[in-house]
């Protein structure tokens, strides 16, 4: 990998890695710490760790199901039990004491001292003029909803979104990135992974914006930003043990693990520029 001192020129963005309930809500949350790392992106932050390694890297302590940074700060609750500020976890679990979930004020809170730091962090980084492109960063489960169907199936390895259709090409808005841009890291992450990729599967090893093609993050920063942004989905079965087996902290096998995933990475990345 490279040093410190020479940075590949991108901007990563972690939104989902957090674990931490605010002191003054945790009396109030129904959720136990295995619930709340599996609502969000387990693991995340020691996946993506490219802090020294990157020119500008953004997480959050905040778990996903407190204040989540992939939500417009109008996604509210009642109307969406999964917008920025959660009622229901993904699993269909009440998340607060009170059913109906945290009060408008708690909710305008967390936006004012989480959310919008969080995105106000992006702009700056996007502006850095070192910085040639974004990757929101993210993980999925292995097996989720069919987009557009009523059945469950089996997700690919990796999907990576510019808000476009399956070919990458745009839709019914301005894409987030070029096309381009997307084949190039599509080609690079399946050069990489190929041997992970198991051989019972039906699935491509790489997906263009299916199941996932960006959500706010991609959207807003990509439309109000010099540099494109791309939305990246890892599914966790390539790093993450069994539910009954998972820990908060990774073991000593699954940090080797996720190691080798991001030296992968790295490299899918730097053959980008």
């Amino acid at each position: 990998m490279k040093t410190i001192n020479d940075k590949l020129p991108m901007l990563i963005s972690v939104p989902h890695g957090g674990m931490t309930i605010p002191e003054v809500l945790q009396k109030k949350c129904l959720i136990d710490p295995k619930g709340i790392s599996m609502d969000g992106d387990t693991w995340a932050r020691e996946l993506y760790d490219f802090r020294d390694l990157v020119e500008e890297y953004v997480d959050t302590d905040i778990a996903r199901l407190v204040v989540d940074m992939n939500r417009n700060h109008r996604d509210l609750p009642p109307s969406n039990p999964d917008g920025v500020v959660k009622t229901m976890t993904v699993d269909g679990k009440q998340i607060w004491v009170q059913a109906s979930g945290l009060s408008q004020r708690e909710i305008q809170l967390l936006i004012q001292q989480y959310h919008g730091p969080y995105h106000e962090r992006l702009q700056t980084a996007s502006k850095n003029k070192n910085v040639l492109m974004g990757i929101d960063c993210h993980t999925m489960l292995d097996i989720g909803p069919a987009v557009g169907g009523n059945h469950w199936e089996e997700r690919p390895l990796f999907c990576i979104g510019n808000r476009g259709t399956k070919m990458g090409n745009q839709l019914d808005e301005p894409t987030t990135a070029p096309r381009e841009l997307l084949l190039q890291l599509q080609k690079s992450l399946e050069k990489e992974f190929r041997a992970f990729m198991p051989k019972e599967t039906q699935q491509p090893l790489v997906t263009l914006n299916t199941p996932f093609s960006g959500g706010y993050i991609t959207y807003y920063h990509g439309n109000n930003s010099d540099i494109p942004w791309i939305q990246l989905e890892i599914n966790r079965k390539l790093y993450l043990p069994d539910d009954e087996k998972m820990s908060l902290i990774p073991e000593e096998f699954h940090r080797v693990r996720l190691n080798e995933i991001r030296d992968k990475l790295y490299t899918a990345f730097k053959s980008l520029f």
